[in-house]
């Protein structure tokens, strides 16, 4: 791992820890979650989400998944888990940015 991608992930699982702690996770539990998801990212194996990552969570609701009624339901926005209606938050790549990317890795990999 390059000293930029070393500085990435730790303000990469600083902010999270911070979110997880401002949405009402204690500090302990927060840096757990946060390692977890550094170990999923690092690995690439791993497909499970936090809701916490999903445009569909509002507030505790999850708007995505609805109860018979179609009401909303509250979901465990803090574990990591498999979902049908998960949707990422944030910017999409599409395949060819995604592509660019994993060529300039592998570029990048042949010069280390």
């Amino acid at each position: 791992m390059t000293e930029e991608q070393m500085e990435k992930a730790i303000e990469t699982h600083a902010r999270r820890r911070k979110a997880f702690e401002a949405a009402g996770l204690g500090a302990d539990d927060a840096w757990d979650l946060a390692e977890k998801m550094y170990d999923r990212d690092k690995e690439q194996l791993d497909d499970r989400r936090v809701c916490f990552e999903c445009v569909h969570l509002k507030g505790r609701e999850c708007h995505g998944i609805t109860d018979r009624f179609g009401k909303p339901t509250t979901q465990m926005r803090f574990i990591l888990q498999r979902c049908p209606s998960f949707k990422l938050k944030g910017k999409q790549l599409t395949d060819e940015e995604r592509n660019q990317i994993d060529a300039s890795n592998q570029h990048q990999e042949r010069d280390e």
